[in-house]
């Protein structure tokens, strides 16, 4: 079931214990999950470094050929960054691309002339993460156990909440699956479950009997993917919750789409390819690193068709 899974949430936990809630294409391999972030934006890295306690959330089937009435499976675990060969870490990702990628990033990975200008994106920070728990529910009910009470780390501190904009409202009816909540569980782990939510420009309100602590931390992760990445966008409301168990807004994240919408191949998606090439040249330059080379490992190329891939 998890191998299948196109897309899963991935929390770490920030500097001061809060939740970051993404979605990321997953692995499952040799008992470890499989997660990349790109090298110009290292941030989930970083934190899954300074805290390796992380938490995968399997509840969206889109692609995947998996059911809508897949429960929802949590896995929490220790998460191991690699980042020193980039490389390696280039053609690793490249090889997952061309195994379960978009139809279109994967023609363009066998042209020679195009793929290097991938670099900026495919050039990649990967994470592992070894499981300790693993919890199954279903759609619609209550996470089990010590999953039902959110509490506040004695690192976080509630900052002052803020009024949610307009443009955030025009945002919420591209998303037609439940959020996902991400929290801290009381044995101190992160933790993850899909919820109802009423949303207020100056808080938010959940239709379930989950309870929380006041000032504990929490990040609503609106996501939406759309067939095999055709297309893929992302915000989330990060915040803390009151005493009476209302989420209060503290800052909005991330992008709610554009009209240009159409995933890989589109303008939008292009222009932040050169973006992030732009990006890793000025890093690789200052580091005195070269540009890794984008091409898969060995292993994938065939006898017939290496020449293609030098």
């Amino acid at each position: 079931m998890l191998s299948a899974y196109r897309v899963a949430e991935f929390v770490t936990l920030a500097h001061d214990g809060s939740p970051v809630c993404w979605p990321l294409a997953p692995d499952f391999k040799g008992g470890r999950l499989h997660f990349s972030t790109g090298y110009t934006y290292p941030a989930k890295a970083r934190n899954a470094r300074r805290n390796p306690r992380v938490a995968v959330l399997f509840s969206d089937p889109t692609a995947s050929n998996r059911s809508e009435t897949d429960p929802q499976v949590l896995v929490q675990g220790l998460a191991e960054v690699f980042d020193q060969d980039l490389q390696r870490n280039t053609e690793r990702y490249v090889d997952q691309l061309l195994r379960k990628g978009p139809v279109m990033l994967r023609l363009i990975l066998r042209l020679p002339i195009l793929r290097q200008a991938l670099v900026g994106y495919v050039t990649r920070i990967w994470i592992e993460v070894q499981p300790r728990q693993e919890y199954v529910w279903a759609h619609g009910q209550m996470p089990p156990g010590s999953l039902s009470f959110a509490i506040r780390p004695s690192s976080y501190s509630p900052g002052p909440g803020i009024k949610l904009s307009q443009e955030v409202f025009k945002w919420l009816p591209r998303y037609p699956r439940l959020p996902v909540l991400a929290y801290i569980d009381q044995a101190g782990w992160p933790a993850m479950t899909r919820v109802q939510a009423i949303v207020k420009s100056d808080h938010i309100t959940f239709e379930s009997e989950m309870e929380a602590q006041a000032g504990a931390p929490a990040c609503l992760t609106y996501h939406r993917l759309v067939g095999n990445y055709l297309a893929n966008d992302a915000f989330l409301i990060r915040g803390h919750f009151d005493g009476a168990g209302k989420l209060i807004p503290e800052k909005v994240v991330g992008y709610g789409g554009t009209s240009d919408d159409h995933g890989v191949g589109s303008v939008k998606i292009m222009l932040m390819m050169l973006k992030f090439r732009t990006q890793l040249a000025i890093q690789m330059k200052d580091q005195g690193r070269p540009l890794p080379i984008v091409r898969p490992t060995s292993r994938l190329v065939s006898d017939n068709n290496k020449r293609n891939w030098k």
